[in-house]
């Protein structure tokens, strides 16, 4: 494995810093100031690694949903499901974004603190139709052949998109997020209404 440079390595730094005071204080609460302090470092060090605060905002948007990216590429991986589609498939991309590890009440509250903000601010908009492109994209792909009807897979992928982002949304305004499983077997229940 390649060791990581110190620029990286400060960014994840300055990115996590982001993501902490967003998910803690709020959006508006994430000053170039209050994130340097909570990074350890100036002000003067974002703007060397990110130029503006927007820039950090948008990374640390982007870093909200990463781990989802990857998690599902590994359970692909591990699973040898080379093409994306099928029932293996699609577990792999629902337990991807509910992981527990993934999900938490902090990345939850970032999430829904940047996605609240999609209507007015076109950078979050972009970032968010990328992020909702391809978890409808995995989605559909797992669902093809999944049942007799094929025009079925992009409304049930919507469903369950709908249904994922919903429960992000319920993990970071519920006191202690949600219970294990919790998710899961609502998900499950949407995919036996669909008939899949």
């Amino acid at each position: 494995m390649a060791r990581r440079s110190i620029e990286e390595i400060r960014r994840q730094e300055l990115v996590e810093a982001c993501l902490a005071v967003v998910a803690e204080e709020g959006h508006d609460a994430a000053t170039t100031q209050r994130i340097a302090a909570r990074a350890e470092t100036s002000a003067g060090i974002v703007h060397h690694y990110f130029g503006d605060k927007a820039s950090l905002l948008q990374a640390a948007m982007r870093a909200v949903r990463a781990p989802v990216a990857e998690a599902y590429r590994d359970r692909l991986t591990a699973g040898g499901i080379a093409d994306g589609s099928g029932r293996a498939a699609l577990s792999a991309c629902i337990d991807a974004h509910l992981d527990p590890s993934i999900l938490t009440v902090r990345r939850a509250a970032a999430w829904l603190q940047f996605t609240s903000r999609v209507a007015y601010v076109p950078d979050y908009a972009r970032i968010h139709a990328a992020i909702r492109c391809r978890q409808i994209a995995a989605l559909r792909r797992s669902l093809r052949g999944m049942s007799a009807d094929p025009g079925a897979a992009p409304a049930v992928a919507l469903r369950l998109a709908i249904a994922i982002d919903g429960f992000w949304a319920e993990c970071a305004t519920r006191e202690g997020g949600l219970m294990p499983g919790e998710a899961r077997a609502a998900i499950d229940a949407i995919l036996s209404d669909s008939v899949l």
